[in-house]
């Protein structure tokens, strides 16, 4: 039976039926022992029609009529909807490999559907149930990224038309499933029920097309079918939807078979994000209870409602009803359980990640003594805690510094340090340019001296120099128009053999006297100081901390420091941030 394409079926008609020649390379029927299932009618093969079914790939085994597995490589050229579903906004400064583009739920929903589809020829998709997505199937570091789909026929009833098939998808070489659910098919829709209440008409109101191009929803245009006004209360959020063609989702297939519709279903996640982001929170879709489809879907350029009521949270889980109706009064289809997992994002990472160029996801921090043209900016670990390390990285890094960054896995507290005093570096080289500029369009590398600097920065603007500092949980970094260095430390007792190990008699005098608190912080202030100036010269303290010393201490925590194999000196500045020191040397005469 050929298929239908976009069609509204009357409620209670055949469903949409996938064609089943996409399984031409299936082996032998399967053994007498599968007759039952096998009784499902099969349509045989037919190798001289190209398939249809965009995710059907190579078969690489199948059982007919019990069981299939599927082999379908994803690739950026070739599966255009990835561009329209990536992390990490970089247009024009990173490939799309680079930009973590991922496959939206509701597309591993078609591709089981098409897998399952192959299993129960003559019946048409009706719904899906237990749907878990454990992990993001992204297509990111290549070009490509090999499926395996394997999907077995579970459940088989004839008097009743329905079928249940277990699908599981699994990415690259993955052991474990990125994604699994049981696919309902049947030979007719289920009479469809009474349409629910209309779309809210109470709580914040979006326009969906700001939305979109403010980036608060990051999906491009393929998989933007929000319309018009987007309500949003405390206990759900209403809108309506434009039924798009599926045309560009695919290079090879201007005009693909779907069986559903999985841009119109992304909106429902992007309701809950909308939902959740009245709440304070950042939320992606994890897996949904069921899904019940009453008709076909509404032919492209259909406006239609959809309602979403939050039905519970439990820890970082959302879980809501859906329903979606069919243009026409009626109901397309339910969903219950759709669950989200939420992620309590600072406000600032919520703003970078949506314009990356336009905001900094570090805080100004002010230094006494330090001039107009030396801009400092300050992180702390909290504000990226329940961010992943590695998407962060994508975001910040220039290509040429992620093999830096992935040599740290095995170091996880010593990637997270580097990374966030690169995150507060390329900050203040920003905010100092002037300009809106990509983090992830420069680079910063070391000299020979191991002492960081700008690279790839665009030509005809001026480059800053640069100084990075970390200790714990923070991360501080300025940027200026000549040398400078800028160290941080945290305060802590430190034992008379420790402070002779980098103190000369001189500054040990000019401690003399102190105790308690007060003495911890000076001894952490001198320490601050020599780093601080061994930076701003190119050199480092180079196990050579005697060469740095004190020449007095000032009331206002300044210190007068002399380089002695130079016999430069300069009044180096430092302040207090919570528990740790800053120190900066930007070249001031003492």
């Amino acid at each position: 039976m050929m298929a239908h394409a976009n069609k509204l079926l009357a409620p209670g008609a055949q469903p949409l039926v996938g064609r089943m020649y996409e399984a031409e390379a299936a082996s032998e029927p399967a053994p007498a022992a599968r007759a039952p299932a096998a009784a499902i009618p099969m349509i045989a093969p037919r190798p001289s029609v190209a398939p249809v079914l965009p995710f059907v790939g190579e078969v690489t085994a199948c059982q007919r009529g019990a069981s299939i597995s599927i082999v379908r490589r994803l690739a950026h050229d070739a599966d255009l909807f990835l561009a329209d579903h990536n992390f990490v906004h970089a247009p024009g400064v990173k490939p799309l490999a680079d930009c973590f583009p991922v496959v939206p739920m509701t597309v591993s929903l078609e591709i089981m559907a098409e897998a399952a589809a192959c299993l129960a020829p003559g019946y048409g998709l009706v719904g899906f149930e237990d749907v878990t997505a454990r992990r993001w199937i992204a297509v990111a570091g290549s070009a490509q990224l090999a499926l395996r789909i394997e999907a077995r026929l579970d459940g088989l009833d004839l008097q009743q038309g329905e079928a249940r098939i277990a699908v599981q998808v699994f990415a690259g070489d993955e052991n474990d499933a990125s994604i699994g659910a049981t696919v309902l098919f049947g030979s007719h829709y289920a009479d469809p029920p009474a349409p629910g209440p209309a779309p809210m008409a109470g709580g914040a109101v979006h326009d969906a097309s700001g939305l979109y191009a403010a980036r608060h929803l990051f999906h491009g245009p393929c998989f933007q079918t929000l319309a018009g006004q987007v309500r949003v209360g405390p206990q759900g959020a209403g809108a309506h939807l434009l039924v798009k063609p599926a045309h560009g989702m695919f290079a090879a297939q201007p005009d693909p078979q779907l069986l559903a519709d999985p841009a119109l279903l992304d909106a429902v996640g992007q309701l809950m994000a909308l939902w959740s982001m009245e709440q304070g929170q950042a939320a992606f879709p994890v897996g949904l209870a069921r899904m019940d489809l009453y008709c076909a879907t509404p032919a492209p350029g259909t406006l239609v409602p959809i309602r979403m009521d939050i039905t519970g949270q439990q820890l970082t889980v959302a879980s809501g009803d859906v329903e979606i109706g069919d243009g026409a009064g009626g109901v397309w289809m339910r969903i219950s359980g759709w669950k989200s997992w939420r992620f309590k994002w600072a406000r600032q990472l919520v703003d970078f990640q949506r314009q990356p160029a336009r905001y900094l996801l570090s805080d100004a921090q002010a230094l006494p003594g330090a001039s107009g043209g030396l801009v400092c900016q300050h992180l702390t670990a909290q504000r990226v805690a329940m961010f992943d390390l590695a998407l962060l990285a994508r975001h910040y890094l220039h290509g040429s510094e992620m093999p830096a960054f992935d040599a740290k896995k095995s170091a996880p507290a010593r990637q997270r340090e580097w990374l966030l005093g690169r995150v507060a570096a390329k900050d203040a080289a920003r905010c100092w340019s002037g300009t809106q500029m990509h983090p992830a369009a420069f680079g910063i590398e070391y000299d020979g001296a191991g002492q960081p600097r700008v690279a790839s920065w665009p030509a005809g603007l001026a480059a800053p120099c640069i100084s990075i500092a970390h200790c714990g949980e923070h991360a501080i970094a300025v940027a200026s128009a000549g040398p400078a260095g800028i160290d941080i430390e945290k305060i802590a007792a430190r034992d008379e053999h420790c402070v002779a190990s980098f103190t000369s008699p001189l500054e040990r005098a000019l401690l003399a006297g102190m105790e308690g608190g007060a003495r911890d912080a000076w001894i952490t202030r001198l320490w601050c100081a020599k780093e601080a100036l061994g930076k701003r010269l190119g050199t480092g303290v180079d196990h050579a901390p005697s060469r740095f010393e004190a020449r007095s201490l000032a009331p206002d925590c300044s210190l007068r420091m002399r380089h002695h194999p130079s016999n430069a000196e300069c009044r180096i500045v430092t302040t207090q941030l919570g528990d740790c020191i800053i120190a900066l040397d930007a070249g001031a005469a003492s």
